[in-house]
């Protein structure tokens, strides 16, 4: 068990991040997986108790630069791969010109700043070779298809995907992968019950990807199929 490959997954307590813990967990890996109240996690503890020395739950906020810095300094080994799940959709009217600076300032935040303080703390711990960062991005982030509408989600993970690309330029030679990925429109809190894929096809298909993307040594820009995205 001591030899099992290591995914950390941050934002694992619903949904996607939950989705991807478990397949995970079905592929033989060790997992960590990050939730804002690890007591409150119910399905985490669960599965916990079920595979017991696999699963190690931790705690994250992502608006927590404590927490990030707690994350990082506490892993005891390298991890290979490294999902940063975070998201929210932002304000209800989805406008420029509705939008507050406090609205704007808050979502910006937690899609696009945070998760890159997180992977800068977390990069020194994950495997050189083989090792894969990953984002959740979007599609919504791509400058080159974005037919109009939700502009201030679409302009976060557009960010996201500029600090990502950014983020690359010192992790090139480490040797390791970065990966900006779009798991699909899912059936989700955030993506509703009407959305087209279910959160484990989106769940198998992301970990896929990360998987065959290992030693690729690059950034891209894919979905959850491999289908490489335009920025």
């Amino acid at each position: 068990m001591a030899d099992n490959k290591l995914a950390l997954i941050v934002g694992a307590n619903r949904g996607i991040g939950l989705g991807v813990v478990k397949e995970f967990l079905a592929e033989g890996w060790d997992v960590i997986a990050t939730a804002r109240k690890p007591a409150e996690a119910a399905e985490l503890k669960a599965l916990a108790a079920k595979l017991p020395g696999r699963l190690t739950m931790a705690k994250l906020e992502m608006n927590n630069a404590a927490d990030h810095d707690a994350l990082a300094s506490g892993l005891a080994k390298p991890v290979d791969i490294a999902l940063i799940n975070a998201g929210v959709s932002g304000p209800g009217h989805r406008t420029a010109d509705q939008a507050t600076e406090a609205e704007t300032g808050a979502l910006m935040y937690t899609n696009a700043v945070a998760p890159i303080r997180l992977a800068r703390l977390l990069a020194p711990h994950v495997k050189g070779g083989t090792g894969v960062i990953g984002f959740t991005s979007s599609v919504m982030g791509s400058v080159a298809v974005n037919p109009g509408g939700h502009e201030l989600y679409r302009a976060s993970k557009a960010a996201l995907n500029s600090l990502s690309r950014g983020l690359w330029g010192e992790l090139s030679g480490r040797h390791v992968t970065l990966l900006s990925l779009h798991p699909g429109w899912v059936r989700t809190d955030m993506g509703g019950q009407s959305a087209a894929v279910s959160v484990e096809d989106s769940a198998r298909g992301l970990v896929n990807v990360m998987l065959a993307q290992q030693g690729k040594h690059h950034h891209a820009f894919t979905d959850y199929q491999g289908k490489e995205i335009p920025w």
